[in-house]
């Protein structure tokens, strides 16, 4: 009965943003992004756009079947 209950909490639990699966999640590929852009490799007037976008894109589970 336990093994049943499991699984059907299983199936009904959020799938993971590919985010959440990265060492650091959203928070350390922010951070990548913002030294990045602090180093000059990456352009200061998009990063931002770029985080805040994806931050979007993670909080509505825009990934999600």
């Amino acid at each position: 009965m336990l093994a049943r209950v499991r699984r059907l909490e299983l199936a009904r639990a959020p799938a993971l943003s590919p985010f959440e699966a990265m060492p650091g999640g959203l928070d350390g590929w922010e951070a990548e992004c913002r030294a990045g852009m602090d180093a000059g490799y990456l352009d200061a007037a998009e990063v931002p756009v770029v985080i805040m976008a994806v931050r979007r894109w993670h909080r509505d589970g825009c990934w999600a079947p």
